[in-house]
């Protein structure tokens, strides 16, 4: 191996290095908790060899969010693998994602916070970069609506539109669930995600 190689190779574990410290405390403490000066000691570096991989947390914290939303993809995919109803398809994407938010919170957490994140805190195109990543996820819901209009199970629609709202609807519905105990304390937060689903679903049927 020639010595180009061989700086290649150190600096690539080094990149990982510090994206396993990185990972250790998104876990640990969550993306608010760890600072750059934390995740340099976890990965036993310098805080100027880690600004000289990753300009700052956000940049850092951006492959991580990648990382989250393709595991999502995956997690949504896997779940409704054996489904071939498209209306059940729905309900068990719709579930999945609670389920993710619950199993892989950190990574659901930064998936969040990047999303919502307005784009005047990030460099210039980053945050189409995010939304571009996170479209990954979005376009399931509109194949599976796509997949019952041409089953004729679902009524004509517009299937990019519908699907934004499928997310949206889930997305906003999972944020809910921190109102179990005040504004939803009366009712039962299981109940209600799963009736508007349900609605959502019925008024797609053709």
């Amino acid at each position: 191996m020639g010595l180009k190689e061989r700086r290649e190779r150190e600096k690539q574990a080094r990149r990982e290095s510090i994206l396993s410290a990185a990972r250790q405390l998104l876990h640990e403490k969550g993306i608010n908790g760890a600072s750059m000066n934390q995740i340099a000691k976890r990965a036993e570096l310098g805080v100027a060899t880690l600004y000289s991989y990753f300009k700052n947390k956000e940049d850092l914290f951006l492959v991580l969010q990648k990382e989250g939303l393709e595991l999502l993809r995956q997690y949504l995919v896997e779940s409704i693998d054996s489904i071939s109803d498209p209306s059940e398809k729905l309900k068990r994407i719709a579930a999945s994602y609670q389920e993710f938010s619950q199993k892989r919170k950190n990574y659901y957490y930064i998936i969040n916070y990047f999303i919502s994140t307005p784009e005047i805190l990030f460099e210039s195109g980053m945050k189409g970069k995010i939304d571009y990543q996170a479209e990954k996820a979005l376009n399931i819901a509109e194949h599976i609506i796509q997949e019952g209009i041409k089953s004729k199970k679902f009524r004509e629609v517009n299937t990019k539109r519908f699907g934004f709202m499928f997310w949206g609807m889930v997305h906003g519905l999972t944020q809910y669930r921190k109102l179990e105990t005040t504004i939803l304390k009366d009712d039962n937060y299981d109940d209600v995600f799963a009736y508007a689903i349900e609605e959502f679903v019925a008024s797609l049927s053709a």
